[in-house]
């Protein structure tokens, strides 16, 4: 049974894919990927202290005022015949910035290039595990009061 946190996000995230048109990746499929013997390029766009906070283990931190050319110049070679996958707290700033880069991404040629859907927060309320720098931990950074309802407290 759903909680009122789940029906948050599930409303936000219904918002946040009619309003950005990027391609979404569920968490299971991401689960899958990073299991698999290719595992996509992980691309945390949240503020560093966030990040900090807690993260998916392997995510690379991204400023989410990163353009294209900064992209490229930093990643360009990393990125090549790789997926990568961008996320934040709910998807809503992973969707902005993935929509700017998208077209170097595909320049650079990406194999696929999506955004979390329901980012950290669905990872997390699933009970999938997050890092910080000492190792896996329950601690997640709610962004605001607002947003940190959607967050599922772990027991």
């Amino acid at each position: 049974m759903f909680g009122i946190n789940d029906r948050l996000l599930d409303a936000a995230i219904v918002v946040i894919e009619r309003t950005h048109r990027v391609e979404h990746l569920a968490t299971d499929q991401l689960a899958a990927m990073l299991a698999g013997s290719e595992p996509p390029l992980l691309f945390d766009i949240r503020t560093a202290d966030e990040y900090e906070k807690s993260r998916i283990a392997t995510a690379v931190r991204l400023d989410p005022g990163t353009g294209g050319a900064d992209f490229v110049a930093l990643y360009g070679t990393l990125i090549m015949g790789r997926d990568l996958v961008f996320y934040c707290s709910v998807g809503q700033r992973s969707s902005e910035l993935l929509e700017r880069l998208e077209s170097a991404c595909g320049h650079s040629k990406a194999k696929s290039f999506r955004n979390l859907r329901g980012g950290i927060f669905r990872w997390y309320n699933e009970g999938r595990p997050v890092v910080d720098a000492s190792g896996m931990t329950d601690n997640i950074d709610g962004y605001d009061p607002i947003w940190g309802m959607m967050v599922e407290g772990r027991r």
